[in-house]
């Protein structure tokens, strides 16, 4: 099986269990798991291939949510960029600054959130509603985030020959500066 379609499929496990969350857990708890797989495509070694498949499922997401379409799509390729950036700077592939690295980038996204859509939609959207569950969902979406890096990390020492989707650093006789 290619690596492409096993990371569609963990994109997509990742937006059915988002929805599955959606619908059971209270709001101050519910995970962003979409967003950790679009960080998680940050840390790819060829950009392009990953930010594609972050805009890709945060379109979905918009779809599923009835969001202003390009909302989510624009935050989780924002999210895969951001993440390849921080990365060269600070070494995320560790649980605690993965997990730590997720807290804060999902704090901005929130507010990112909230402040699209007030533009968008009008300032009736309330900012307390949102921000108020945001430390529960930081944490548990924490919480769930270094153990899904361990996933990936996984998934990609076992499709190490595809450099196309991998986490693993590039040779150095080929490395770019």
């Amino acid at each position: 099986m290619s690596s492409l379609a096993i990371l569609v499929g963990l994109g997509l496990g990742a937006i059915l269990l988002q929805t599955f969350a959606l619908s059971v857990l209270p709001s101050w708890l519910r995970p962003d798991l979409v967003l950790v797989f679009a960080l998680a495509m940050g840390l790819r070694t060829r950009g392009t291939s990953a930010l594609i498949l972050a805009f890709l499922f945060g379109f979905i997401v918009d779809v599923l949510s009835g969001s202003p379409l390009g909302l989510f799509s624009l935050l989780r390729g924002t999210a895969c960029a951001a993440a390849r950036i921080v990365d060269r700077v600070v070494y995320l592939r560790a649980p605690i600054p993965w997990a730590l690295f997720v807290v804060g980038y999902l704090c901005i996204d929130a507010l990112l959130i909230v402040l699209w859509q007030r533009v968008f939609i009008g300032p009736e959207v309330a900012w307390a509603s949102m921000l108020l569950g945001l430390p529960g969902q930081a944490i548990f979406t924490a919480a769930l985030a270094a153990p899904l890096l361990s996933v990936f990390l996984r998934l990609d020492s076992d499709l190490a020959g595809d450099r196309l989707f991998s986490l693993a650093p590039p040779p150095a006789s080929r490395a770019r500066l």
